[in-house]
């Protein structure tokens, strides 16, 4: 990707984050070859690299990631260029397709289970729908993790710090913790305290929820 191609593809960017639907599914287009290239050529792919399924998998996993309604990841890029002003879209969109060639591969391999001392995006949604009632069993359908993260989300942006907010929306997305900097733009470690204090507020949240 050309530094000519990164900055159309970055005002299409900006587009799609104003609401612009056919600008978000040309970005998806014209991104398609790069991200087969990147993904073909990430040593983090390791032999999986050899293979068209895998690789066509990542390249998928970044389309729905880009090309989501609402353009959250999109908005991202935004608030990164804020802090990284010599950069431009190219340069984020090879963090993104690094932390998604990262998943994808810790997936596939079974890498090391997460780190015990670190909060849990599976204990929080469920300690939030402990708290507020949600209605996860009887006649009604079971909320999925999804449902159960748009809603946590919401019950978030009426209690947290912008930052907090935007890191603790990442984290429940996926990303680890130590990706959080790269995605955010902030400092070394700033990401991961940023999501530790959102979690240790809305415990405090739910805590009160259940004193009612």
């Amino acid at each position: 990707m050309s530094t000519e191609d990164g900055a159309e593809l970055g005002v299409l960017a900006r587009r799609a984050v104003d609401g612009d639907g056919p600008a978000q599914r040309e970005l998806v287009e014209r991104l398609w070859k790069s991200w087969i290239a990147q993904a073909r050529a990430s040593r983090s792919m390791g032999t999986l690299a050899r293979s068209d399924d895998h690789v066509l998998e990542v390249a998928t996993r970044l389309a729905e990631k880009i090309g989501r309604k609402g353009a959250h990841a999109l908005k991202l890029y935004g608030h990164w260029q804020e802090r990284n002003t010599e950069k431009g879209f190219d340069d984020w969109m090879h963090i993104v397709v690094a932390n998604v060639v990262r998943d994808y591969v810790r997936e596939q391999l079974g890498r090391e289970p997460a780190d015990r001392s670190e909060p849990s995006a599976k204990r929080l949604m469920n300690e939030f729908a402990e708290s507020t009632g949600l209605e996860t069993t009887g006649v009604r359908p079971p909320f999925t993790a999804k449902e159960t993260a748009r809603q946590l989300l919401e019950f978030a942006a009426k209690h947290l710090p912008e930052e907090q907010l935007r890191a603790l929306g990442l984290w429940l997305e996926g990303s680890a913790p130590e990706e959080l900097d790269q995605e955010l733009g902030t400092p070394p470690g700033r990401g991961r305290d940023l999501m530790r204090a959102a979690v240790a507020a809305l415990r405090n949240e739910f805590r009160t929820l259940e004193k009612k």
